[in-house]
């Protein structure tokens, strides 16, 4: 099981470095490399459960959050485009899609920490 905070903490990391061409770089490259953080503590066999909780809250609502914002669904890609962005709403749909991975990945975290919590009692 903690090859699977190894997984996610690669991809937070791949995930922050594609945001350095982002239009707000130091906002998502400070979320992803929170989570990678945290993924590297998973595999490390060290769970905060505290921050993963508070964490998995704040992704969750900054994903819903981002999701209430757009006006209509234009997707994730620009046929043709590839990922340029075409509007607003694609990238606030791309936005709170990251967040919610980050909050799957804490939730995932979360009940990982707490069975192996559980089989220490």
């Amino acid at each position: 099981m903690r090859y699977i905070g190894l997984f996610f903490g690669l991809i937070f990391l791949l995930f922050t470095y594609w945001q350095f061409n982002d239009p707000d770089p130091v906002w998502w490259v400070t979320i992803y490399l929170i989570s990678a953080y945290c993924s590297f503590l998973v595999f490390r066999a060290r769970y905060n459960l505290e921050l993963f909780a508070v964490l998995a809250i704040l992704y969750i609502s900054g994903a819903v959050n981002s999701w209430l914002q757009m006006t209509a669904w234009e997707g994730f890609v620009t046929e043709g485009e590839g990922l340029s962005m075409k509007s607003v709403n694609q990238e606030l749909a791309r936005e709170s899609a990251g967040l919610a991975i980050c909050a799957v990945a804490m939730l995932i975290f979360l009940i990982m920490g707490y069975i192996k919590k559980s089989r220490h009692i």
